[in-house]
């Protein structure tokens, strides 16, 4: 799951470094969209979390049987968001006159290209995360990797091919590594679909079952949620850190990259404790479930310590592969050191939250993640602003909310309240 975490962060990081050839809007562009990208991921990511946790009850409590009709309703609730997400298409521009962004500049163009793009093929994404959440609720998280380095090299080869026109294919420019996610995310939901055929969990088409589609989405809906509210939070931060500097944004966005390969580590053993802790409750065991998952985050704390440092020591290095401009790095080598000091943090907060959704039990990660991520807006212009520290505080604010939600998480999960739920 490590791997296939990294894997699918190499997505947007291949989409940056092909973009910032096209030049430095077209870098604040990408960078700027990023919040974009990651809303469109979560919406999109519903329904493969709601169908994550009952598949792996279901495996668990020995009702494979029952697997391919709950899949079947994930796609249902796909189609739902797919088509919520089309409806976002014309409020584009929108949500880059909310970053700050000049309205009719180049680097707003650009962001708005891409991110019309995104909803547009959002629709495999869609399909991909049920299909994929099948894989990780069984186990079988070898067949999952696989399926994700097949779409990584269908994405590379289609990146530059789709953003200069190779051959017969048009010249895109910045939608072109857009649709080249797209097309690697349908390749990757056939491909998949195929192989649950194979192996016995055939999905054929059925008429919505309301119970079912309504467990799907009380269990995805909030991690959605919640998803939505960091992403939008940052939206709104993006105002105040372009009060410093509109490279400030372009630091933010190769930061959230670069940053994300710690995280997705972080998920790797999130998506094992979650899997796990449904499998287990499925099996009726409670407490098999909580040692999963705190086995989990001891395990995710031991690997966050070195990638800590390792980000920390080369964050000058890592920004020297996106772009050349001194303020960019300067200013990204900061962010990126803020956050390496509390990827320990990250990781103790993201393993609780898979135990959480491996439970059907999503509500605290809403409620955490909702008020303290919150939080960072009023922390960073005052941190920002009022003590003057400027970006660096911007910066720092993000950090200590980081720190606080680990430990409210861990709380939470202490308390038991996830034991007790019935998903039916």
């Amino acid at each position: 799951m490590i791997a296939l975490g990294l894997l699918r962060t190499s997505y947007f990081l291949t989409d940056s470094w092909f973009v910032g050839k096209l030049g430095d809007s077209a870098l604040e562009a990408i960078g700027g969209a990023a919040f974009a990208w990651w809303m469109i991921h979560i919406c999109c990511d519903l329904a493969g979390t709601g169908a994550h946790s009952l598949v792996a009850r279901q495996e668990g409590a020995g009702t494979r049987d029952r697997i391919a009709s709950t899949l079947m309703q994930g796609l249902w609730v796909s189609l739902v968001v797919t088509l919520g997400l089309l409806a976002l298409v014309p409020a584009r521009g929108t949500y880059f006159d909310m970053l700050g962004y000049a309205a009719g500049g180049e680097a707003w163009v650009l962001g708005g290209e891409y991110v019309r793009v995104c909803l547009l093929g959002a629709g495999t994404l869609a399909v991909y995360a049920v299909v994929g959440a099948a894989f990780r609720a069984l186990g079988q998280t070898r067949t999952a990797l696989a399926l994700t380095a097949v779409t990584l090299v269908v994405n590379l080869v289609l990146d530059p091919a789709l953003i200069w026109g190779w051959g017969p294919l048009p010249a895109l420019g910045i939608g072109g590594a857009a649709w080249a996610t797209a097309v690697a995310n349908g390749t990757g939901a056939i491909a998949g679909l195929a192989l649950l055929w194979r192996r016995g969990i055939r999905i054929v088409p059925e008429a919505p079952a309301w119970s079912v589609t309504t467990t799907i989405g009380r269990i995805g809906l909030p991690v959605t949620v919640a998803g939505l509210g960091f992403s939008f939070v940052y939206v709104l931060l993006g105002r105040i850190i372009s009060d410093f500097g509109g490279h400030n944004m372009a630091a933010l966005g190769i930061g959230h990259r670069l940053e994300s390969l710690a995280y997705m580590i972080t998920v790797g053993f999130s998506v094992g404790a979650g899997t796990m802790a449904g499998q287990h409750l499925g099996a009726g065991s409670k407490e098999l479930a909580d040692a999963c998952v705190k086995a989990a985050s001891r395990l995710c704390i031991a690997c966050m310590l070195p990638c800590s440092i390792l980000l920390a020591i080369g964050a000058p290095w890592f920004f020297d592969l996106f772009t050349d401009d001194p303020a960019i790095i300067a200013s990204g080598v900061v962010y990126l050191r803020c956050q390496a000091v509390v990827f320990v943090a990250m990781g103790v907060e993201v393993v609780y939250q898979g135990g959480f959704t491996g439970a059907g039990h999503t509500m605290p990660g809403l409620v955490i993640g909702g008020t303290l991520n919150t939080a960072r807006i009023p922390m960073a212009w005052a941190l920002g602003a009022l003590a003057g520290l400027g970006i660096v505080g911007v910066w720092v604010a993000i950090a200590i909310s980081t720190g606080v939600k680990a430990v409210a998480t861990w709380w939470w999960w202490r308390r038991g309240t996830w034991a007790k739920l019935e998903l039916g």
